[in-house]
């Protein structure tokens, strides 16, 4: 779905849809799109695998959106009915109506979405932002959350480091192709390279969409109250070598402070782990979800 106010030209939403496309050729498995409306706006949703598994709904970090999952898309849909969201005022598919301006807005958005898809209880795994919005519905409605995966949740844990802002400023100074491309890479340990899809896809966002319709996100670290209060089973990855954060401190606080926690580091991973270290990501989510005994409805 279009909606032209969001990008500086028509010329521009045209490339930036056709660079979500190709990245979205790169799921190697049957999918289909939703478009569902929330009073947050239309929210895309690429879905995958079989109706009958139980459901599975991936949130995507900031900056980016669903396509994004290309590299775990297969294993988790063979055994999960897959819900892939664009966030809604995120790049991607999604058209909103309003901003997710506060934590409430960001559950109550990801609570619509679920209810109008009849998902009354789910697996949910998020990634970078997505993990904080993962962790935000954790805290909101835990009813609703059969297994809760956080892949390096931004913010929620600690603050985001100095780094983070170094390497993201040129951006933002200079919006030129090489500096998108520096910063892209920052954040994984095996280099894309510069024509890969999802590399043209953050640069031609970055470039395509209008700086006052891009959301920089609501994110903050959640007290110890909060994290103690998880009941939910939780699993939580961070990249070994994820600049954006301090791992070691990270997992620290959550085996510290999460009740029903597994966490580890993935090895060799930055930021973009999922990516850069697929295979032992999916292999460790996949050992942690164990999909027969996974009691949905």
């Amino acid at each position: 779905m279009s909606d032209t106010t969001r990008f500086r030209t028509p010329q521009d939403e045209a490339r930036f849809m056709a660079a979500y496309d190709a990245t979205l050729s790169l799921w190697n498995v049957e999918h289909q799109p939703l478009e569902i409306t929330t009073s947050f706006g239309v929210t895309h949703v690429n879905v995958a695998g079989s109706p009958g598994l139980p459901p599975l709904v991936l949130l995507h970090g900031a900056q980016i959106s669903s396509p994004v999952w290309y590299p775990n898309i297969k294993p988790l849909s063979s055994h999960f009915r897959v819900y892939a969201p664009d966030v809604v005022d995120q790049m991607g598919r999604s058209v909103p109506a309003r901003r997710l301006k506060t934590p409430q807005d960001c559950a109550n958005w990801l609570i619509e979405l679920l209810d109008e898809l009849h998902l009354d209880r789910i697996i949910l795994i998020g990634h970078s932002q997505g993990g904080w919005l993962a962790l935000n519905l954790a805290t909101a409605q835990p009813e609703r959350i059969e297994r809760l995966v956080l892949l390096s949740p931004s913010g929620s844990l600690g603050r985001m480091r100095w780094q983070f802002l170094f390497h993201m400023l040129p951006v933002f100074i200079r919006p030129t192709k090489r500096n998108f491309y520096r910063a892209f890479q920052w954040m994984t340990t095996a280099p894309l390279g510069e024509h890969h899809p999802l590399a043209e896809q953050f640069m031609i966002g970055a470039q395509a969409y209008k700086p006052q319709e891009l959301s920089t996100g609501v994110a903050s670290r959640f007290s110890d109250e909060a994290l103690q209060g998880l009941a939910m089973s939780t699993l939580l990855l961070i990249g070994d070598r994820d600049g954006t954060c301090k791992p070691h401190a990270e997992l620290e606080r959550a085996r510290r402070l999460v009740p029903h926690l597994e966490a580890e580091l993935i090895a060799n991973g930055g930021h973009l782990f999922p990516v850069d270290q697929a295979d032992a990501t999916n292999t460790r989510i996949l050992a942690f979800l164990k999909p027969e005994q996974a009691d949905l409805h």
